[in-house]
């Protein structure tokens, strides 16, 4: 029985994607690739295994296509049958890869909490300065 899966993000920079995969720990490749199992295949343009990646969309966002189950890492495999909990963790490592760069642009720098730990209040808390 296949559990192929699509799940669509509301993620769009590719630089904040990869920035965001290496925060959860992932390691990827790029490049054109088909992730594929039990006969059912996707076209993904971010690999994280043989049986998972991201592919860009029309509209502009990715999406991560494939089955955790067949990946060769556990790191991956827990996400069995939770793809929604491994979109939900993307979307939070990216917004804030995305947050931590707009600030570093307006030459704001973490001085604490640079790793992004969620709290015990469930949020996550950064601490940003600005020196003159």
């Amino acid at each position: 029985m296949s559990h192929w899966t699509k799940v669509k993000l509301k993620v769009t920079d590719e630089e904040l994607v990869k920035k965001a995969l290496t925060r959860m720990g992932f390691k990827y490749e790029l490049g054109n690739f088909t992730v594929s199992e039990y006969g059912s295949s996707e076209k993904a343009e971010i690999k994280l295994d043989k049986s998972l990646g991201l592919s860009r969309q029309t509209d502009g966002t990715w999406a991560f296509v494939g089955d955790p189950y067949h990946c060769s890492t556990q790191n991956l495999r827990r996400y069995y049958g939770k793809v929604d909990q491994l979109s939900t963790e993307l979307s939070t490592s990216y917004a804030v890869e995305e947050a931590k760069t707009a600030l570093e642009a307006q030459s704001f720098f973490c001085t604490e909490n640079e790793n992004a730990q969620v709290g015990k209040d469930g949020l996550i808390h950064m601490t940003f300065e600005r020196y003159f």
